[in-house]
């Protein structure tokens, strides 16, 4: 019995290795087999292209290619050579007259683009461009010779031909979806008006002419996509319009010139308005000229109504603001919930609506005016950037109170008759308050805020501060300076401004002990150090004996107050063996 049971042992565990090497052996094989499998497709896929692309060689019959396409491309060419030397000779010996040469001129061109669109239709997409524009060419000129050279036609009826050429041209373009085409109709709708110029004064001819040109290729790019059309018709009417300008223009023209350029910028703003309507978003060229065309209209506007016309300019200015304002919101209405590239179009048409306002307050105002003017507008975009909350609005803030800090030096040269009521206090005064009231809504309000943005706002308080201090300190040297009494006014204004600083310093530490607010203590101990170095370095050296006494009196008398006031504050908070200990 014991031999029996000790078999079996040995049996079952035989029969474990055995079970061991077979799991074994599958793993191995589990991991073998998905390998061939993985790097098998990789291996062939590259392969696939070259191998259909040999194919296509080998198919290729290049005696029918020869043959077939490449002798009757030459052929026609070597046709057309001939035929323009023909031409040549038979003009210069005076076989042909004017007449017949414009009409195998025009001829010629038709044939050239009746060909084009044979090879059109035969898929030839290349060179039946390469016809249709030398067709359209050849018409083109010899619809314009008809009337320079050879006066067979009126100057109108030739402008009437040449607009249909280029609104042929345009058909074509829309029908075989050709951006190259559009480009030739472009370019000979814009020669038309210089060819055909007279020297005379047409405006309402030319710029009708040109906003309907200009609105039938805005058309044509905002359907086909066609990019470069909008930037080149752009450029081109602007430079129509300031070559008018700069020949013709005069003051009883201000009306229909301010009505045209009106209509010139409503079609280029209409093409990217569209496209945001329609795709949500602005290509780079859209872009660009939504700004040169605002940048543009804004300077016609200031060029004929700046001198007598202010109150309608800055109305033109506002109206603006208003509109792209007016967009923007649009913007929101549209693409409720939709991404981030929508918002940014929001935000764009939003900081141009800032940019216009911000432009029309110096064309009313004037010198300190500006700044107030620019101070209020700035605290305003920054309480509605936090309210929205947008960041762009609060960026801009930050920018503008830039300008205006820069911008306030200027007020030291203005009229300073009634003390703290002049333009001078006010202006310092009102750029300290609105830096304050920026400062401490948004970082009140604001719970998320831009990396960085906390020191900057942070920064602007300690900034209005010291515009305040510098504000006060003039208006109390000017205190000093306007007495009438026998002293020496520069040395008594020297101890006067140690004082206020003191008192002023004093004031920010106590502040800050009662919020609690270490920042504002800190620039109250930063000033005392100041007067600290004021009086031994300024006041010892060039006060007389007794302002000298005087200063170092005041001096030392407001910094045992301030030492006692920290202490008092210490002790409230039960630090009473810490400060004994400093």
């Amino acid at each position: 019995m014991p031999e029996s049971l000790d078999q079996r042992v040995q049996a079952l565990e035989a029969r474990v290795r055995e079970l061991q090497e077979e799991v074994t052996a599958l793993r191995g094989e589990g991991e073998k087999r998905p390998q061939p499998v993985e790097t098998a497709p990789p291996a062939r896929k590259p392969r696939k292209p070259r191998e259909a692309k040999r194919a296509a060689w080998r198919d290729i019959d290049f005696e029918s290619l020869i043959g077939g396409r490449w002798l009757n491309r030459i052929g026609i060419l070597t046709l057309l050579i001939a035929a323009a030397f023909f031409l040549r000779y038979a003009f210069e010996n005076e076989w042909i007259g004017p007449t017949g040469r414009v009409l195998i001129g025009l001829v010629s061109g038709l044939a050239l683009a009746g060909y084009g669109e044979w090879l059109a239709k035969r898929k030839m997409r290349y060179f039946a461009e390469g016809m249709t524009a030398l067709g359209a060419g050849v018409v083109y000129l010899s619809g314009y010779a008809a009337w320079d050279f050879y006066a067979l036609v009126p100057q109108p009826t030739a402008f009437g031909f040449l607009a249909l050429v280029t609104a042929a041209v345009i058909g074509l373009s829309v029908r075989r979806d050709s951006q190259r085409l559009a480009a030739l109709a472009l370019a000979g709708g814009f020669l038309t008006p210089a060819l055909l110029s007279t020297g005379t004064d047409a405006r309402v001819v030319l710029f009708s002419y040109l906003a309907l040109l200009s609105a039938s290729l805005l058309a044509l790019a905002l359907l086909r996509g066609f990019r470069v059309l909008a930037p080149a018709a752009l450029v081109a009417t602007a430079v129509y319009f300031i070559a008018w300008y700069v020949e013709f223009y005069e003051g009883e023209r201000l009306l229909s010139t301010a009505l045209f350029g009106t209509l010139f910028y409503a079609i280029y703003f209409a093409l990217p308005l569209a496209r945001v309507r329609r795709a949500r978003r602005l290509r780079p060229t859209e872009l660009g000229v939504l700004v040169l065309a605002l940048g543009f209209y804004v300077l016609l506007l200031q060029q004929i109504l700046y001198e007598n016309q202010r109150w309608f300019l800055t109305g033109a200015v506002l109206t603006l603001a208003a509109v792209h304002l007016a967009v923007s919101r649009a913007l929101g209405n549209w693409s409720a919930g939709e991404g981030r590239r929508t918002r940014q179009l929001q935000s764009l048409f939003a900081v141009l609506a800032a940019l216009l306002a911000t432009i029309a307050l110096p064309i009313r105002l004037e010198g300190d005016w500006i700044t107030l003017a620019w101070t209020a507008e700035a605290v305003a975009l920054a309480i509605a950037g936090t309210r929205l909350p947008a960041i762009w609005m609060r960026v801009f803030s930050v920018a503008l109170f830039g300008v205006v800090l820069l911008m306030t030096p200027a007020a030291f040269g203005g009229q300073r008759d009634i003390l703290f009521s002049n333009l001078r206090f006010l202006t310092l005064a009102g750029v300290a308050a609105g830096l304050v009231v920026a400062a401490v809504y948004v970082r009140s309000r604001l719970k998320t805020k831009v990396r960085m943005e906390a020191p900057v706002w942070a920064t602007g308080l300690v900034v209005a501060n010291v515009v305040a201090l510098v504000a006060v300190s003039t208006e109390m040297w000017d205190v000093v300076q306007g007495l009438d009494v026998d002293l020496d006014l520069d040395l008594a204004a020297q101890v006067v401004l140690s004082a206020v600083w003191l008192l002023w310093a004093a004031a920010l530490i106590a502040a800050g002990i009662r919020r609690d607010a270490p920042g504002v203590r800190w620039q109250g101990l930063a000033l005392l150090l100041v007067v600290v170095g004021k009086t031994f370095l300024v006041d010892l050296s060039f006060l007389e004996q007794g302002y000298r006494i005087l200063s170092f009196l005041i001096v030392g008398a407001l910094l045992v107050a301030v030492s006692f006031l920290y202490q008092r504050s210490r002790r409230s908070l039960g630090d009473e063996g810490e400060v004994g200990g400093q």
